[in-house]
């Protein structure tokens, strides 16, 4: 009724909530977006990010597109699809939340990526995913013929 009387106030200027997107072309180094994920996205540097999802990649995982899925503390990452190793890395994440700092934001996620010419690092702190015959041989594949 009050939408209709012209008195009510959207939620999303009420409570403050407010989306941003980022979306880069260099894959994420595994190490330090754990770092962001598990140290700094629920810290409140980056205002209070209710909910985060979309697709990424990972430098150490070159042919699977990672699903990125995040409401309050719990946070999901899993394949999504296998890709071609030819075809641009993409991040694409949307964060919503309220009093969003997106240029903190942004730029912490921007220090997550890779550098040009960076080398691949030797461990990845991301549970392993069940990508069977995406990112690697088959165990049937290892076998020859005598």
């Amino acid at each position: 009724m009050r939408e209709l009387n012209g008195d009510h106030v959207p939620e999303t200027e009420e409570y403050g909530i407010s989306s941003t997107v980022f979306r880069a072309g260099l894959p994420f180094h595994p190490g330090r977006l754990w770092a962001f994920v598990t140290e700094g996205l629920d810290s409140g540097a980056y205002g209070r990010i209710l909910r985060s999802k979309g697709f990424f990649t990972l430098a150490s995982r070159p042919r699977v597109t990672g699903l990125w899925s995040q409401a309050g503390s719990v946070a999901r990452f899993e394949p999504s699809a296998a890709r071609d190793t030819d075809s641009p890395e993409c991040q694409e994440l949307v964060f919503i939340g309220t009093h969003l700092r997106a240029d903190a934001l942004h730029a912490a996620l921007t220090d997550c990526l890779m550098a040009d010419g960076e080398s691949l690092p030797p461990g990845d702190p991301f549970p392993a995913w069940d990508t069977y015959g995406i990112d690697g041989t088959c165990e049937h594949e290892l076998v020859t013929s005598a």
